[in-house]
């Protein structure tokens, strides 16, 4: 002991490999109860053992072989401080995505080409709202109260499609855009959100859709996936219509998963404004928890959690794992991008095009709904083949501001741990569609004629028989 300590004082490179030896251990302890929620017992017990091999072996001969000792030393050094900086980035993400805040974005809106901005005078401005929507004049004026604006005139509309006539023909200033006049908007005008730019703006806290949480395990359970189309620029936390519907029932024992895609335009009971229309505007509406409510007593199923991701997010994740292989079930051309029937490279935008294009595939809703849960399939095999570091903290980055869940962090945990256990399942799951028709019916909340989904006889049976199967265990 007493050489040992000698040599210590004595030698700068034996400091040195002890100091090293030092942050060596401390940085693996510190990782390892970071890192242990995230990982299977089994694979953590083994890189416990492995690390605590490496680390006796530098104790015993770091100073025997302190050249060698100095470069294994750095090496592991190396490895434990990117390990620290990942399992500290996964852990603000988990507790950013989980944290479910939904609010409804009131907007005032102005023409993308004006030269109306924030900052000036609204007296000489004009500003239209859809009559029939309670929360539009209300909270408008609330939101010009909070920026010390006063417009001229506030000039009420019977719909949205009068109001942005008149926006565009220059006879308003402004427009405001609450969920309500939003959906009637995008039924006229699909594409105004490329045609405007918001001037004022505020969030409005709506209720959250609560956890039914299980064992997840242990115990089977359902997850709804909403991909949400936030074009307006509104953050994830925003309500926006659920122009993808997907419920994924996942039975950890049997190992059995079903993935069911619900058109957008299925005509469901909407508990919030206790009337019936699409269900991609029952989120919009009430947020997730309304679309939830729709889905639950449309399927009398039960659903556990809900994962929503933007749009944005879409494409920003496929171009984090470097572009992802998808099957086409058609040819067909959108956006510019062609694909042939058979497996197609895509990259993100190429990705978002493909889960969203719909009017030129000779099912419509239907044959999207099988194109989703391809793609869905093609980022499952991407991530199985390549689970590399870099992967892992580009996808991180992707979604950080673009995904939100209702899981808890402690079930969050779970389903990663579930996910890779189940990748190869994962990758040829049972896939469903709704098979049915579209038909003109008047909409009870916007009071005119839109063209709904309804879905063939005991076909809404169907679906609640085969996720039941999955959740049985049968």
């Amino acid at each position: 002991m007493n050489k040992y300590l000698e040599y210590i004082k004595t030698s700068l490179l034996a400091k040195i490999t002890l100091a090293l030896l030092v942050i060596v251990t401390l940085l693996g302890i510190y990782c390892m109860t970071q890192i242990y929620i995230y990982l299977p017992t089994q694979i953590f017990v083994m890189g416990v053992v492995v690390f605590i091999v490496i680390l006796a072996l530098l104790w015993l001969t770091h100073y025997k072989v302190p050249k060698v000792s100095v470069v294994v030393e750095v090496l592991v050094c190396g490895c434990l401080i990117a390990g620290v900086f990942a399992t500290n980035k996964v852990n603000t993400f988990t507790e950013k995505v989980t944290e479910t805040k939904e609010v409804e974005t009131v907007q005032i809106v102005a023409l993308k080409d004006s030269k109306i901005t924030k900052d000036q005078s609204f007296n000489k401005l004009t500003m239209a709202y859809l009559q029939e929507d309670n929360n539009a004049y209300t909270r408008s004026s609330e939101i010009l109260k909070d920026n010390k604006k006063k417009v001229k005139k506030e000039k009420p509309y019977k719909n949205m499609e009068l109001a942005y006539k008149d926006l565009k023909n220059h006879k308003v200033d402004l427009l405001v855009l609450t969920n309500l006049s939003k959906s009637d908007l995008s039924s006229v005008e699909e594409n105004y959100p490329d045609q405007i730019k918001v001037i004022l703006s505020k969030d409005y806290a709506l209720e959250s859709a609560k956890a039914k949480s299980v064992n997840i395990s242990k115990e089977p359970f359902t997850i709804y996936f909403q991909g949400a189309d936030l074009s307006s620029g509104d953050n994830i936390n925003s309500v926006g219509r659920g122009d993808v519907n997907i419920l994924l029932t996942v039975n950890p024992n049997t190992k059995k998963v079903n993935m069911q895609v619900i058109p957008r335009d299925l005509f469901v009971y909407i508990p919030c404004k206790d009337a019936s229309s699409k269900l991609s505007y029952s989120g919009w509406w009430g947020g997730i928890q309304s679309s939830i409510a729709s889905i639950e007593k449309a399927l009398d199923v039960e659903i556990n959690y809900y994962a929503k991701i933007n749009f944005d997010g879409l494409t920003d994740l496929v171009d984090a794992l470097g572009g992802v292989k998808v099957y086409s079930h058609y040819t067909y051309s959108a956006g510019g991008y062609n694909f042939v029937k058979g497996y197609n490279e895509v990259d993100g935008p190429k990705a978002l095009m493909f889960a969203r294009a719909r009017k030129m595939l000779p099912l419509n809703e239907r044959s999207r709904g099988y194109q989703q849960m391809e793609l869905i399939k093609g980022i499952f095999t991407k991530f199985a083949q390549e689970p590399t570091y870099n992967h892992a903290m580009s996808v991180i980055d992707s979604l950080e501001n673009n995904f939100t869940t209702n899981l808890p962090k402690e079930d969050f945990v779970k389903a990663y741990q579930l996910v890779v256990e189940l990748l190869p399942k994962l990758q040829t799951m049972e896939n469903h569609s709704i098979e049915g028709e579209y038909k003109w019916h008047h909409d009870e909340v916007n009071s005119n004629y839109l063209y709904y989904f309804y879905p063939n006889k005991g076909e809404l049976k169907a679906v609640k028989e085969r996720i039941d199967s999955v959740l049985n265990g049968q």
